[in-house]
């Protein structure tokens, strides 16, 4: 009887040690942002001196969910003092059109593994 005491300990014990250590992470990390996350221009300046290009950059790590990645499409929150491309050879570029009194927030709709990216500020002088 001891023995089977014993042994069930040593079992008990083994299997306890191994969920402890080398064991498997279930994080999952992502970044998605747009870059750069702010941005200055100037109005009454010919391009590209009233012109800021943004973009977006992310990456996911680890154990992630299987959603696809989705491209988005850039918007302005001031569509009247500036305005951003998603024409192919412009995307992301931002213009401003007059000067803004606060910074207007740019942003991409996309999606990394479901997360969607943060926005950036664009300054008009």
């Amino acid at each position: 009887m001891k023995t089977s005491v014993l042994f069930l300990a040593v079992i008990f014990l083994g299997a306890f040690c191994i969920g402890c250590g080398g064991s498997m992470s279930n994080s999952c990390v992502i970044t998605a942002n747009v870059t750069p996350a702010s941005g200055i221009a100037n109005h009454n300046l010919a391009a590209p001196a009233n012109q800021v290009q943004f973009s977006t950059i992310g990456n996911a790590t680890g154990n992630c969910p299987l959603l696809p990645d989705m491209v988005g499409t850039w918007s302005t929150s001031d569509p009247g003092h500036t305005s951003i491309s998603n024409q192919a050879g412009s995307v992301g570029l931002a213009t401003c059109l007059g000067a803004t009194a606060t910074p207007v927030t740019i942003s991409n709709s996309g999606t990394i593994r479901g997360k969607g990216f943060t926005s950036a500020t664009l300054a008009c002088q």
